[in-house]
């Protein structure tokens, strides 16, 4: 099976959150992320785990 990336850019559209906000995140380790080539890169199961950690409901 293979998991799904996405980068810091796409989470901040996906989240309505600025990337440096998402870059201190990963650095205190509140988010998995993996830094690859220049940018980070952040897998969609700890994407979800984190969403899920934040008690954040979707209601639709």
């Amino acid at each position: 099976m293979k998991d799904k990336y996405y980068t810091l850019k796409e989470i901040s559209v996906m989240l309505i959150t600025p990337i440096p906000y998402l870059r201190k995140l990963i650095k205190e380790k509140k988010l998995k992320g993996c830094f690859i080539g220049r940018q980070y890169i952040v897998r969609e199961q700890d994407l979800k785990n984190f969403i899920s950690k934040l008690g954040v409901k979707n209601e639709n």
